[in-house]
């Protein structure tokens, strides 16, 4: 699995060529923030509907999977996933939901996904934390995805790159 950023703006996801776009959503944020709240701007307020309804209320692990986002963004598929009240959280928590997220994104069979981590709505888990719980969780299944896009800030990515590059390194050594 090739491991790649984006930068988190408008102009990167819409051009952002991805089978499934996968957004973490908190029952207790709307507008959402990050790229979800980015994703929910370029589509006219679709995510924010969603939250609005009874049609996805962002319960830890509810997950919605929605068609391509009407030519407005360049992903097919949308891949929503809950993760509940922002104050219910703990690292076991979202550790768990990483996991889950990771689960659905390889059952879905894709070859390429784009994630956006949930750590920028949570204060207290840092971007560092958040890429060695995913680095976790891919690490069965990775085989079956050929790219992963990990969307986020510069100085998020700044912070994820030696934790990635060791894992790399880890996983020559292995060979």
């Amino acid at each position: 699995m090739e491991l790649r950023f984006a930068p988190l703006d408008l102009a990167s996801l819409d051009e952002l060529k991805t089978e499934v776009l996968c957004l973490v959503l908190f029952a207790d944020e709307l507008p959402p923030r990050g790229a979800s709240g980015l994703v929910d701007w370029r589509l006219c307020g679709r995510l924010s509907r969603l939250l609005d309804s009874a049609q996805f209320s962002a319960a830890f692990d509810e997950a919605l999977l929605l068609p391509p986002p009407e030519q407005r963004l360049a992903a097919e598929r949308l891949l929503l996933v809950g993760a509940g009240a922002r104050a219910a959280l703990d690292l076991a928590a979202v550790t768990t939901l990483v996991n889950a997220l990771m689960a659905r994104v390889l059952k879905l069979r894709v070859r390429t996904a784009a994630i956006a981590l949930p750590h920028a709505s949570l204060p207290w888990l840092s971007a560092a934390q958040a890429i060695d719980l995913f680095l976790d969780a891919s690490q069965s299944g990775a085989e079956r995805l050929d790219e992963v896009v990990l969307v986020d800030t510069h100085e998020a990515q700044r912070a994820m790159e030696p934790r990635i590059e060791s894992a790399r390194r880890r996983a020559l050594a292995a060979l």
